[in-house]
């Protein structure tokens, strides 16, 4: 009898020790299920856009993302960095997609294996900007932009560089370098270390030169003493890429893709062709069909 009830005992608690750890188990899945679904609606709920300071000082970005992230219901986090800078983030992860303007960096990012692709999405100029009537600033009108750069040098003029390996910074070196000085190192050349806003600014206020893009340049020549010292020309086209990152989760990578299409598409092409063009009384990118 007593043999009888001990088996009863240890069936009864064989029997809700199963039905625990079963529990445990569905509910250690449960939880599991729910946290790979946070990620993935996360990866589907915002993405990271790095990008080059000129596309974020202008408005550009601010006004152009409104109709992606109404359409796709999606976050888009602009982090605004110089070109070399915002590759560095690609590479460590930290971006989803860039939006950039160093043709050849960018080549080399993909040839790291980085990088999907680059898609040429516009283009606007560079130009070389300078105190407002500074005595130099006629004769430059019709030098290029290497002998603007060398004349510079020469005399010793105050000259502020991004100097952070930005895609301006890069353009930049080679003109430089165009005008036979590898490295510039007269009295008055001076790195910022800062985005082109707040480059043009230190310009402004120490009476500088300066190569700068046209774009943040009209976005903000009321709140300067500047003036263009050398329009824009071919040599200073100045195309901005949208560059896809390798190895995203296939979330992240739909939703990528997406944007790539939203800026290759005719409505957005007409926006970009006409933004700044009332404001400015020119626009500030072109688009290469120029039927936009």
């Amino acid at each position: 009898m007593v043999k009888k009830f001990l088996t009863v005992m240890l069936a009864a608690v064989l029997s809700i020790s199963m039905v625990a750890c079963s529990s445990n188990q569905t509910s250690q899945s449960s939880s599991a299920s729910a946290s790979e679904e946070q990620k993935e609606n996360k990866a589907v709920e915002e993405i990271t856009l790095v990008t080059t300071t000129s596309l974020d000082d202008t408005g550009f970005l601010a006004e152009t993302l409104k109709g992606f992230e109404e359409a796709n219901n999606v976050k888009v986090n602009v982090v605004a960095k110089g070109t070399g800078e915002a590759l560095e983030l690609g590479k460590s992860g930290d971006a989803d997609i860039l939006f950039v303007h160093a043709k050849a960096k960018e080549e080399d990012f993909i040839k790291g294996g980085y990088g999907v692709d680059r898609n040429e999405i516009m283009y606007n100029y560079f130009v070389i900007v300078g105190p407002k009537g500074g005595e130099h600033n006629a004769e430059m009108k019709d030098m290029s932009a290497p002998d603007v750069f060398k004349d510079i040098a020469d005399n010793d003029l105050t000259f502020v560089s991004r100097g952070d390996e930005s895609g301006t910074h890069t353009k930049e070196l080679s003109i430089w370098k165009e005008a036979g000085i590898e490295t510039p190192d007269f009295s008055n050349y001076n790195e910022a270390g800062k985005g082109m806003g707040a480059t043009l600014q230190m310009a402004s206020e120490m009476g500088a030169y300066c190569l700068t893009d046209i774009g943040t340049f009209l976005a903000s020549k009321d709140k300067l003493d500047l003036e263009i010292v050398k329009q824009a020309d071919e040599s200073l086209k100045n195309v901005y890429s949208i560059v896809r990152i390798a190895n995203l989760d296939p979330e992240m990578e739909e939703m990528t893709n997406k944007l790539l299409e939203y800026y290759q598409s005719d409505e957005v092409q007409k926006e970009i062709a006409e933004y700044g063009e009332k404001e400015y009384g020119e626009p500030l990118f072109y688009t290469f069909d120029e039927s936009k």
